[in-house]
């Protein structure tokens, strides 16, 4: 059964290599819109992502986008319901974002420090952080995340500046548009080269690393397990 696995992948990265990879460049662009507290987001990253990047990365060029079913308003756009005769207030509060999440304010919280993290951080170092927030007890409670920045070696308190002075707002609310083009239907939502296909998103889900190794040839690194 695993065989005739392998082979249906290759197969399909055989299928799709010219759509996938046109511009011959050696990295597979991956690019996952996931929420902090969803757990089939939880999943993927901790037994499919992680490990497959861990041995891929020099193959991949990652895209983490934390946002998943969210909106957001401003609380201007709320005023007409709250206060009709808002005046000089309105001004005021003009612009401060209200975020909803699927899995309420802590899912927010979470992703709105994971965004921080991805917007200082490198791709490695920000993979590392977000893997080790996501196999925590609590992915976005603030004892696990500042270990998590202590253990890659990033300020906690940057980072904390980084979420109450609006730039986490910034940073979370282009991640909403980036979301919103692509209109997932299921987070987390996988993309490979800018191409979303229904096979291939259930396949990364399962098999990541298979995936990606049809798609890059089966070099040395295939051949790990971890």
């Amino acid at each position: 059964m695993k065989t005739l696995l392998i082979v249906s992948l290759a197969l399909l990265a055989a299928a799709q290599g010219k759509s996938l990879r046109d511009d011959d460049s050696p990295l597979v662009q991956v690019s996952v819109y996931y929420e902090t507290l969803c757990p089939d987001s939880i999943s993927f990253i901790v037994h499919q992502l992680y490990p497959g990047y861990y041995a891929l990365k020099e193959y991949i060029d990652l895209e983490l986008v934390p946002w998943g079913h969210a909106s957001v308003s401003t609380w201007k756009e709320q005023l007409p319901q709250l206060l009709p005769s808002a005046g000089r207030q309105e001004e005021e509060i003009d612009g401060v974002k209200n975020f909803t999440c699927q899995h309420g304010p802590t899912e927010c919280y979470g992703n709105k420090v994971h965004a921080c993290v991805i917007d200082m951080a490198s791709e490695e170092v920000s993979t590392e952080f977000v893997f080790c927030s996501e196999r925590s007890d609590a992915p976005a409670d603030d004892t696990n995340l500042q270990q998590c920045a202590e253990e890659v070696d990033l300020s906690w308190s940057e980072i904390q500046e980084c979420v109450v002075n609006g730039k986490g707002d910034e940073l979370l609310s282009e991640n909403g548009r980036k979301t919103n083009l692509v209109s997932p239907t299921f987070i987390p939502t996988i993309i490979l080269n800018g191409t979303y296909d229904q096979t291939t998103q259930d396949q990364a889900l399962l098999y990541f690393k298979t995936l990606i190794c049809n798609l890059i040839g089966f070099r040395p690194e295939c051949l790990c397990r971890k």
